[in-house]
């Protein structure tokens, strides 16, 4: 299958598209026939992805973050978002390898593209654990140094920087990435337990100091859950993410010194699914938006 650009592709700017919003289950979840499920199995443009973003490089090419079950339908929403002819990956990077994270992995090895050698850059635990589980076999295993800014490919035109984080780290550590460009910066973090602990672990005693110091322009940020009471059937304890509504009593109304901020990885019962929802729009109002799936950011 090819899907042709629908328009000119500007060499020479780098560009990213989120291809997933939804925590690792997606939406409509397996299993799962709540509100915002059961809208998503009736209207496929309310159906979301796990949470990953594509990058088209300043030489055309294309870098995934996550690979999720939804690869295929991933790479078609960054072909049409970013004006490409839809072509395999030509490096994949990991935050961490919880499931929903790295699922997609398999569709690199000889049942599906039959990729050899592509780069797979995590951290040292990551890819110790994808070598446990034979999920690297398609690839050529990068470990990168947290702190330090590398650029995957010579020519692209940008950079990433892996920031520990913490984030029940069972199987592996876990990291947010920095993209960084010629104009702009995106900090990437779908996933991290509490304020607290992430602040604590990089040194810092409020959000807007951590933002300032990483000169971050644009952050996507862990959306999991709108609050404590929205999980009935099981110990929310047990799934540690930090509730959007703690996240904007922290930081109050955007000042306009704050970079640009969009919720991503929420969950299939989150209401801010729900562009209607007295949640989405106290969102709104503050300042801050929900992460939209095919929107891009030029770097």
């Amino acid at each position: 299958m090819s899907v042709a650009p629908s328009e000119p592709v500007d060499l020479g700017v780098v560009e990213l598209a989120i291809v997933g919003i939804a925590q690792d289950g997606g939406v409509p979840q397996a299993g799962c026939a709540c509100k915002n499920c059961r809208m998503a199995m009736e209207d496929p443009s309310r159906r979301y992805f796990p949470s990953s973003c594509a990058i088209r490089g300043k030489d055309c090419s294309l870098h995934i973050i996550e690979a999720t079950r939804s690869l295929a339908e991933q790479i078609v929403i960054a072909s049409k978002s970013l004006r490409f002819e839809v072509s395999v990956p030509e490096t994949v990077s990991l935050t961490h390898t919880h499931l929903g994270h790295v699922d997609g992995l398999g569709q690199f090895g000889k049942e599906v593209i039959d990729s050899k050698d592509v780069p797979l850059f995590g951290s040292e635990k990551v890819l110790l654990d994808l070598k446990r589980r034979r999920l690297v076999d398609p690839f050529s295993a990068k470990t990168v140094t947290p702190m330090s800014f590398f650029s995957p490919k010579d020519g692209c035109g940008f950079e990433y920087m892996f920031i520990p984080v913490p984030h029940r780290d069972e199987y592996s550590d876990t990291h947010a990435i920095v993209i960084k460009g010629d104009e702009k910066s995106i900090l990437f973090i779908p996933d991290h337990d509490d304020w607290d602990k992430t602040l604590n672990l990089n040194g810092f005693e409020n959000i807007r100091e951590w933002w300032n110091y990483l000169e971050v322009d644009i952050i996507l940020l862990d959306g999991t859950f709108w609050n404590e009471k929205e999980i009935e059937d099981r110990d929310i304890s047990e799934i540690p993410h930090p509730m959007i509504s703690e996240t904007i009593e922290r930081i109050g109304h955007k000042l306009e010194t704050d970079p640009e901020l969009y919720f991503i990885h929420i969950n299939h019962t989150n209401p801010i699914l729900d562009e209607n929802s007295p949640q989405y729009q106290k969102i709104i109002r503050m300042g801050w938006r929900v992460a939209r799936q095919g929107g891009t950011f030029v770097l």
